[in-house]
């Protein structure tokens, strides 16, 4: 499950691939800015690391990437919600 934070700056995305692990605390977090003429939204996608002191497991590693597969869907669609609700530009004659 995706969680969806809207804000006046845009939605922040958060996904958390471990709930109930040790693991808990890694989440992919993905914040979309509002819409702004002939620069669209502006993306950015933050999540923590491994390390060599704390590697992730193959089956960890594939849930993580399926969760970040995930919030790239989401952002995608959440970018075409936001460029919607903001209506296009009127073409100049």
């Amino acid at each position: 499950m995706i969680e969806r934070e809207v804000f006046d700056w845009g939605v922040r995305l958060t996904a958390r691939p471990f709930r109930r692990t040790e693991n808990h605390a890694v989440a992919i977090r993905s914040e979309i800015s509002v819409y702004k003429r002939r620069r669209g939204c502006e993306v950015r996608i933050t999540f923590p690391a491994a390390s060599m002191q704390r590697p992730l497991r193959l089956l960890d590693a594939q849930t993580w990437c399926e969760a970040m597969i995930a919030i790239i869907a989401d952002t995608r669609a959440v970018m075409a919600e936001i460029k919607t609700a903001a209506g296009s530009p009127k073409k100049k004659r």
